[in-house]
């Protein structure tokens, strides 16, 4: 799914569940504030999540949290993201279902995959779901799509 069509069904759920956007959200990153993010990490993070940081920032979204680049919020990923989550697991999270579970990108050569996979946190281990894109994954937990 690329970033119009996204765009379109957050329309379309504003419309319908205006609720779903009542709570707090992140201000809109930067390219810089990405890259800073990307050079602490050492990863190149996916090119649909940097078009959704651009665009909404992060924090509350839908049914779900996104972890974003602003320094100034909760949701911050400098605060959220251990590096050894990188380390232990070639695991990048940057979807918080405040379950305990979480999800975000597999890492290969410091480059995070486009499709999303899930951290069980009973299981403590990734589980590769790897049908979904960010937009989709979005859609799917943030708004029950």
């Amino acid at each position: 799914m690329d970033i119009s069509e996204f765009m379109s069904i957050v329309s379309e759920v504003k419309e319908n569940k205006p609720i779903l956007f009542g709570l707090e959200s992140d201000k809109a990153a930067s390219d810089n504030e990405i890259e800073q993010i990307e050079e602490y990490y050492g990863v190149e993070l996916p090119k649909r999540y940097k078009e959704f940081l651009k665009e909404f920032g992060g924090g509350y979204f839908g049914y779900i949290v996104v972890y974003s680049c602003d320094r100034n919020s909760r949701f911050y990923l400098g605060n959220n993201v251990l590096k050894e989550w990188i380390d232990t697991y070639n695991f990048f999270p940057v979807m918080d279902f405040e379950t305990g579970d979480l999800c975000g990108f597999k890492i290969y050569d410091n480059k995070c995959r486009e499709y999303m996979c899930m951290f069980d946190h009973e299981e403590k281990q990734v589980r590769e779901e790897n049908e979904y894109d960010f937009f989709q994954t979005l859609a799917k937990y943030g708004f029950k799509l």
